[in-house]
């Protein structure tokens, strides 16, 4: 039996069916009636088909000017020139004037005018608000072969949460060191491959320090190493490596080269970011005391959000200034959304991997993001004040220094304001006086008095006419004023200065979908959002504080952006670190986790990492220990002829992945072997030697590159002056990293300027000279004490005797069958060691 409630909830149910049904009916029943669809099915559509959609359909390959007139929302988005409807004054919307044939600018269709009666027709139309017949959501083109994709992302693995896997049970158990080898070693015995041997602990020794520091091992460091039987000797060199200085100065470096590091600005004047080098030290500093990564973040897009703001987080919003900017725009706008853009871009794929900028002027192709999604991220950072080439400057001090900065600087403007005064002073007697002589001007001010505002060229005025009106020493006092005003607002006061973010106040603009990302069109209004596959949560933005200096909204994303619950970060990050240890990354286009990227190849491996990362404390250098003593990190790069058949690529990581030294690791290499590397930590950049022929591509080569003494242009390669316009060939030839944007990956290529600049560039041949000098400190006159010394520095391991034979019979045939003198014959003995192959790669 039925319980009676439940029968009167099930007649409740029935009665609400039946009504919905009979609305829905009487509604489409409605909609059929309405004259606005009727008129536009038996009138409307015809000609659009006849006249308009082979141009502006929905074929992807014949749009022409970005429109589609197949559907009313293509009309409303409208094409390249923004919508071509205008709802509050239709007779002028960009419809009817393009098929009015007022001109050769205005003819549509292009194969000959339309009727007089089909003009009025869609004259009339649009002034009814464009009705359609009932709408269907606006079929996608698909291309031929295309993979079918979903809106949402549900069916992609980079926009699922990450989980935890279970780590995998293996057959060789005893290879397995931590989770890393069981994920790995799994992989090879499903494929039937063996991993490689261990390799041999001079190689390690040298792979770990290069990897971690950047810097060859010394020999004494070789020898402790090889000598030390300590089950645990192998962890403590991990931990001596890690606790290194240099470390900051290696792994920094990685970080420069995503975040599009540069202190110019590019462009043709390519003038210089003032101080930017306190940013390079910031992340340095950051990377030595192992800040926890989901900080670093956060300190980077909004350290001047944070509840306690200081220098050094300060500082870290030096990111946001690190772009290119052209300061002789001839759109202003649209080179500030051009900035606004490049923010967006760079955040999106170093953060969170994805490729957001794809959706600035139009849905992205592949992925799930849409033109709203991008321009939702950019309603974060809209408030950004532009760049300049001063302005981009903010005092990073505190304590005394920065008592006695605020004291000066209230100084200076109670200064400057009363020098203000005075020349205003002046100019109000001058333009009375000519006011009384000259009736032109008498009118001229006062129809401007109303205003408040001065003529705008009343100082250039009173050049000219100041000797007529003025007395000698009214204009000499004026222009001494306006000479010293000039003169202090030039000036600094003195003190500690870094590139750092500002915004244009607390109230926050109101950001708009930009139509093709033109920035003189604007589409719909948007909010700060989240992109939805990744975060469908409204953000909690702050309320407006008049009091503040910003809007808080920064920190709203950056916290989102480092949370554990986000769906890419952690993922982002360790696939990063696992790329720098082992040549590539688990997914190879680590800037780009999505469809237009490549995929995982250990996707299980990639989410335990990252969970781990999460559980560290997202503190690198946990991360670093964890990899770099992982049987797979310890393998060797012999190859295997079965798993060369099977796996040329190594996708699976069956051997250890040899790799070149960078541009920067060769050049500190030379400088260490050779005993002349400077190790100072940080401090304004240098400027080394540079060849005359770079110098002479400059507009002004005297002035475009400073001079530094021998000892500082000695220093790491990371404190060389980055100036985008002007690289040095040695850092250049060997793929030092593009500033214009980020870089993910650095190429490895293998091309003749490196070889040349290797043999015959002055600053190979001159450290080379230098190399010898070290070598007759260290091993005196005896020349085969002088080779096997060369060796020894230059490769990590004792030289061999047939190796130092071949070597001494070079030597002597150089002085025998060229006339070389023993000093310039140890000299090309010393060049050829710089050029071996075992000296820049790393086995």
């Amino acid at each position: 039996m039925v319980p009676a409630a439940i029968t009167t909830w099930r007649e409740h149910l029935m009665g609400i069916v039946a009504t919905t049904a009979l609305l829905a009916t009487l509604t489409s029943a409605q909609t059929r009636a309405e004259p606005g669809p009727r008129f536009f099915e038996q009138q409307v559509q015809p000609v659009l088909q006849q006249h308009c959609l082979k141009c502006h359909g929905n074929d992807p390959e014949r749009i022409r000017a970005g429109l589609r007139l197949n559907s009313r929302l293509g009309l409303t988005r409208g094409g390249d020139r923004g919508s071509v409807i205008d709802f509050d004054r239709p007779e002028h919307s960009l419809l009817l004037e393009m098929i009015s044939y007022r001109d050769e600018h205005h003819q549509m269709p292009p194969t000959g005018r339309l009727s007089d009666a089909e003009i009025d027709m869609l004259t009339r139309w649009v002034k009814m608000g464009i009705p359609w017949a009932a709408e269907t959501p606006e079929p996608e083109p698909v291309k031929q072969g295309a993979e079918p994709t979903h809106p949402d992302g549900s069916d992609y693995w980079a926009y699922q949460p990450v989980e935890e896997p279970t780590i995998p049970v293996v057959e060789s158990e005893a290879w397995v060191r931590n989770p890393i080898d069981a994920f790995i070693l799994a992989r090879l015995e499903n494929a039937e491959l063996q991993p490689a041997e261990p390799a041999e602990k001079t190689a390690l020794l040298r792979r770990a320090t290069y990897d971690l520091t950047g810097l060859p091992p010394s020999p004494e460091e070789v020898d402790a190493f090889v000598t030390d039987t300590r089950p645990d000797a192998y962890e403590r060199r991990i931990d001596t490596l890690l606790a290194s200085p240099h470390y900051g100065e290696k792994w920094g470096r990685h970080w420069l080269d995503l975040v599009r590091y540069g202190e110019t600005n590019g462009y043709e004047r390519d003038s210089d970011k003032p101080y930017m080098w306190r940013y390079r030290d910031y992340v340095i500093d950051a990377f030595n005391q192992d800040k926890p990564y989901d900080r670093f973040i956060v300190e980077q897009l909004a350290g001047d959000e944070l509840d306690k703001v200081t220098p050094e987080t300060l500082t870290a919003t030096g990111f946001y200034r690190l772009g290119l900017w052209d300061d002789e725009v001839p759109d202003r706008l649209q080179s500030r959304y051009d900035m606004l853009d490049d923010i967006v871009s760079t955040t999106s794929q170093v953060f969170l991997g994805v490729s957001l900028g794809c959706a600035r002027c139009h849905d992205h192709k592949k992925d799930p993001f849409l033109q709203k999604d991008y321009y939702s991220i950019l309603a974060f950072f809209d408030n950004i004040s532009d760049m300049s080439k001063r302005g981009i400057l903010r005092p990073v001090m505190s304590g005394e220094e920065l008592r006695v900065y605020e004291e000066k600087r209230r100084a200076k403007e109670a200064s400057e304001q009363k020098l203000e005064e005075r020349l205003r002073e002046i100019e109000t007697r001058f333009r009375e006086k000519l006011a009384q002589e000259d009736d032109a001007f008498a009118r001229r001010s006062a129809s401007s008095s109303g205003t408040g505002k001065k003529p705008k060229d009343l100082r250039d005025l009173l050049e000219s006419r100041g000797p007529d009106v003025l007395s000698k020493t009214e204009l000499k006092e004026y222009r001494d004023l306006k000479k010293g005003l000039k003169l202090s607002r030039q000036d600094f006061v003195p003190g500690t200065f870094a590139p750092a973010i500002a915004e244009r106040g607390s109230k926050a603009p109101q950001a708009h979908v930009l139509i093709r990302g033109n920035a003189h069109v604007k589409g719909e209004a948007v909010q700060p959002a989240f992109p939805a596959v990744l975060d469908e949560r409204a953000p909690a933005l702050p309320q407006a504080d008049p009091s503040a200096k910003t809007t808080g909204r920064r920190r709203v994303l950056a916290e989102w952006i480092a949370s554990k619950e986000n769906k890419s970060t952690a993922r982002v990050m360790a696939n990063r670190l696992w790329q720098y240890h082992f040549g590539r990354g688990i997914v190879r286009s680590s800037n780009d986790f999505g469809r237009l990227g490549t995929k995982p190849t250990h996707p299980e491996l990639l989410d335990w990492l990252a969970t781990e990362f999460i559980r560290q404390g997202w503190r690198m250098k946990a991360m670093h220990k964890l990899m770099m003593m992982s049987s797979t990190y310890r393998m060797s790069s012999q190859a295997q002829p079965q798993a060369l058949a099977v796996d040329p690529q190594n996708d699976l990581f069956w051997r250890f992945n040899m790799r070149r030294l960078g541009a920067e690791e060769i050049r500190d290499s030379i400088l260490a072997v050779n005993g002349r590397l400077n190790l100072k930590i940080g401090g304004p950049s240098v400027f080394p030697p540079m060849p005359a022929e770079v110098l002479a591509t400059a507009s002004r080569p005297d002035a475009v590159w400073g001079k530094s003494t021998p000892e500082e242009a000695a220093r790491r390669s990371v404190y060389i002056k980055v100036k985008r316009s002007l690289i040095m060939p040695m850092l250049s030839n060997f793929d030092l990293a593009d500033t214009d944007a980020s870089c993910p990956v650095r190429f490895a290529t293998t091309q003749p300027s490196q070889a040349l600049g290797m043999l015959n560039s002055a600053f190979i041949n001159e450290e080379a000279a230098h190399f010898v000098d070290r070598l007759h400190r260290d091993a005196g006159s005896d020349t085969s004490a002088q080779l096997e010394r060369a060796l020894r520095l230059a490769l990590a391991r004792e030289a061999r005797p047939e190796e130092l034979s071949k070597c001494a019979s070079f030597v002597s045939s150089l002085q025998r069958e060229q006339g070389q003198t023993a000093a310039a014959a140890l000299t090309n003995f010393c060049l050829l060691v710089y050029n071996l192959n075992e000296f820049i790669f790393l086995d």
